[in-house]
């Protein structure tokens, strides 16, 4: 327990050591600073490698430097490091936190911050969290992070009810890419963007032979880590090769059974069961979302068939780059994951035998979007745009494309170019 003390002296004094922030994300930080003062768990979760340790980082900066937070009494802990990999149960993590506490000699009420990165290593982590909230004797501020949407939801639901908030990290949006890059949005530096991963750490990875390894290993740690291990999944190749289906059928409404049906064509002994759980798997592991159809005007959610959307792009491009890139449902991908990004819920709408690609709602606000590559002809524009002009409310409606060109409004209908969404959110 020494020597740990000892790493937490290196990993704690951010003021002191220079510390690497990665690229910079100050939306989070921002909003990671509006949620303290509550008695609320603030669970960050997102996908293995989309940056939650470095925006951990970047708060505890903000922490110290603009909110002047003493740096002993902020206690981070990454749990994958290797100095931190012992501590994998709540008594351990109880005795470390007890022994921080009395090293720093920190006041009784005095505000601390617990930080805790991964902490699906820890068993019992959700046990001794709630425990920390009961203990009144500090005024504690906690924030964790894990890799599995499942695992953390359902351990909170369960032990700590009411008393958490969760907060959604995704890869880099085209607004903090274009921040790091110094370039001002157009269509080329859009599709360079749409053409690759999102991933923060490959913008200082050229070499593309290291970023395809880069990726594939980030595959192989999510499948192998939080999907094979933790869910006991027994027929690996049939895991992989669910999750090749939907990397190359972007965008496509299909439903288990269909999938099913064609895995069994290709000499798979699949059932539906199994699938079922396999595809819940990869979206509890935030690979993947799938995204249920609305009935507009029966005003309720139709099971059976969804649309799946990755959560990153460079899954398509650098494990299956011999498959045609298909722009149109790439932009689609970006256009769901930039709503989800803004905080909207988000459904694929159905008008009897009309589709509309995403129905979104947050709190009393509501719109109907369609995502087209391009506008190229009269056939195409009476398409995208009368499949909006068929939904009789007055919510806002909108076509995004690609289009080098602007359109302007048709029967009330906006249309937006895929790079600028920013201006109009």
């Amino acid at each position: 327990m020494e020597d740990i003390l000892q790493s937490l002296e290196i990993y704690n004094y951010w003021d002191k050591l220079p510390v690497d922030l990665g690229v910079p994300r100050p939306v989070y930080s921002r909003n990671l600073l509006k949620y303290r003062g509550n008695n609320l768990i603030k669970v960050l979760i997102g996908q293995r490698r989309v940056g939650k340790s470095y925006i951990l980082k970047q708060f505890i900066q903000a922490l110290i430097q603009e909110e002047k937070t003493n740096p002993e009494n902020i206690l981070y802990i990454n749990f994958e490091l290797i100095a931190f990999q012992e501590i994998d149960d709540k008594k351990k993590l109880s005795n470390l936190i007890n022994d921080y506490l009395k090293m720093r000699r920190i006041k009784k009420k005095s505000p601390v911050y617990f930080i805790f990165d991964e902490i699906q290593e820890v068993a019992g982590w959700e046990k001794l969290l709630s425990s920390l909230l009961a203990d009144k004797t500090y005024l504690k501020e906690i924030y964790v992070t894990g890799s599995n949407s499942k695992l953390l939801s359902s351990e909170l639901a369960t032990y700590i009810t009411g008393r958490y908030v969760n907060l959604n990290i995704y890869p880099l949006s085209f607004e903090e890419y274009l921040s790091y890059s110094e370039e001002k949005p157009s269509k080329g530096v859009f599709l360079k963007y749409l053409m690759d991963s999102q991933l923060p750490e490959l913008l200082n990875i050229d070499d593309e032979q290291i970023r395809s390894n880069y990726i594939r290993s980030i595959k192989d740690s999510i499948i192998l880590k939080d999907v094979v291990s933790r869910y006991q999944v027994q027929n690996i190749d049939l895991l992989e090769k669910i999750f090749l289906f939907i990397v190359n059928n972007l965008s496509n409404l299909f439903s288990i059974n269909s999938l099913v049906k064609k895995l069994n064509s290709q000499g798979y002994n699949a059932n539906a069961h199994t699938v079922g759980d396999y595809v819940r798997y990869l979206e509890e592991a935030i690979l993947i979302t799938g995204v249920q159809r609305f009935d507009l005007k029966g005003k309720r959610i139709l099971e059976g068939e969804k649309k799946y959307y990755l959560t990153d792009l460079g899954f398509r491009h650098y494990l299956f780059s011999d498959f045609d890139s298909g722009i149109g449902k790439l932009l689609e991908n970006y256009v769901y994951n930039y709503l989800r990004l803004n905080g909207y819920e988000v459904y694929v709408g159905k008008l009897n035998q009309y589709e509309i690609d995403f129905v979104a709602t947050k709190a009393k606000e509501r719109k109907y979007i369609q995502v087209a590559y391009l506008l190229y002809d009269e056939e195409v524009l009476k398409r995208e745009y009368g499949n909006l002009e068929k939904i009789a409310d007055n919510w806002e409606k909108i076509v995004i494309s690609l289009d080098d060109v602007k359109f302007s409004p048709r029967k009330g209908i906006k249309h937006f170019q895929a790079w600028d969404l920013a201006s109009h959110y």
